[in-house]
């Protein structure tokens, strides 16, 4: 009977301190610690995956080219927030771009290459979600030019401008998860005879982890 209360005593003390260490771990986190986040020199690693889709007809003769992406994003915090409020607080980010790209309707196979970016985050102390535009430069490498039935990418290496909004939701003070709209082109700037280029819109969806 000893041995039975005196287990019983010790389950209980046990399961007490597995309560209180739960609920200590998932206590609401300081919105100041998550969004410190954003401060000058942080950086960040995105991944975000999702699809294009060509905008047929424009420009005039541009064929359907759909393509499932994916980006690998580097990112370094340029400044932190400016303290006090308003709709526009927040701060700038550099970021380097690694992305490839299967096509599955269209002309050619592949997609990939180099961009670079700059967002701009708007960060409220009081906000776990925090939205973002971003808008950079790159170059791919490509084999859709392989293709003569098609005048719209017309050599193996070609510039993309894109443009996003976005919005992180914070989970904790080092992870979030990204959702994002883009709108993506695709032309050689007239180095080639073959320059129609391609416009697409899509979204992506993935994880961003911030490092202290």
């Amino acid at each position: 009977m000893v041995k039975r209360l005196c287990f019983f005593l010790c389950f209980v003390i046990f399961s007490g301190w597995c309560c209180y260490a739960l609920a200590d771990q998932t206590s609401p986190i300081d919105p100041e610690a998550k969004t410190g986040i954003y401060t000058e020199g942080r950086m960040s690693l995105q991944l975000v995956s999702g699809a294009l889709f060509s905008l047929t007809g424009l420009p005039e003769g541009s064929p359907a080219l759909n393509y499932a992406q994916t980006n690998v994003r580097l990112g370094w915090m340029l400044a932190s927030p400016e303290p006090g409020g308003g709709v526009f607080r927040g701060n700038w980010e550099g970021l380097v771009e690694i992305t490839n790209s299967i096509v599955f309707k269209g002309p050619g196979n592949y997609i990939g290459g180099v961009t670079g970016l700059l967002r701009y985050n708007f960060v409220q102390p009081d906000w776990d979600l925090i939205p973002y535009i971003q808008g950079g430069v790159g170059i791919v490498y490509n084999d859709v030019y392989k293709d003569d039935t098609q005048n719209a990418i017309g050599q193996a290496i070609e510039f993309t401008p894109q443009c996003s909004i976005g919005v992180h939701y914070l989970i904790n003070k080092n992870w979030a998860v990204a959702a994002e709209g883009m709108f993506h082109h695709i032309s050689n700037a007239g180095l080639s005879n073959r320059n129609s280029s391609i416009n697409s819109l899509g979204g992506f969806i993935g994880v961003t982890y911030f490092f202290n």
